[in-house]
């Protein structure tokens, strides 16, 4: 699978997942420590936008991440993140993910990274299942070794690496990297 083929099946994957949130759950609480459901799906909305942006060499963003979304955003920004990675040229250069210079190839699978964790938080916390090719788990795991490195937790970026399960799959222990327990439950 290409790059742009793991972001759109990432896309498809986890866009969906927003719509079992209601004024009832919105301020449930995720297992990323910083979001509840409604923050969540505002931030994953300003990653996609962002990201997008940086498909597209649109230079430095950073407004997305801070505004606040509608939970039904994420189907329409997900749909324009993946025309953008999908663009030939999206993968090649130097581009800006938010104020952050880096190779286009690199904010791809960031970007990639961003998509599945967070979606698996939002899963985990509206009782859903993510449901990922074991392709799609395994590129989330070579990612997270390149991604979840003691300087990003020092930012952080990622929480505290957890150790996972011997017989845990490679997304559990790509969550485990990033620093999210597997096991989670509200």
């Amino acid at each position: 699978m290409s790059s742009s083929g793991s972001i759109r099946e990432a896309v498809v994957a986890t866009a969906y997942l927003a719509d079992e949130i209601s004024s009832d759950n919105g301020s449930a609480p995720t297992p990323c420590d910083q979001f509840n459901l409604h923050e969540l799906v505002s931030h994953m909305a300003g990653v996609f936008a962002m990201s997008a942006a940086a498909a597209t060499k649109s230079g430095p963003t950073v407004g997305p991440v801070r505004q606040a979304f509608p939970d039904d955003a994420l189907t329409e920004l997900g749909a324009n993140l993946v025309i953008a990675w999908a663009t030939p040229d999206a993968f090649e250069g130097r581009t800006h993910l938010g104020d952050r210079e880096m190779s286009a190839f690199i904010a791809g699978h960031i970007t990639l990274f961003e998509i599945l964790v967070h979606g698996w938080d939002l899963a985990m916390a509206t009782g859903q299942q993510l449901e990922l090719s074991r392709e799609l788990a395994d590129a989330s795991l070579v990612t997270a070794q390149r991604l979840c490195t003691q300087p990003a937790r020092n930012t952080g970026a990622f929480g505290i690496e957890i150790i996972a399960a011997s017989q845990s799959g490679p997304f559990e222990r790509a969550l485990a990297l990033a620093g999210r327990d597997p096991n989670w439950s509200a």
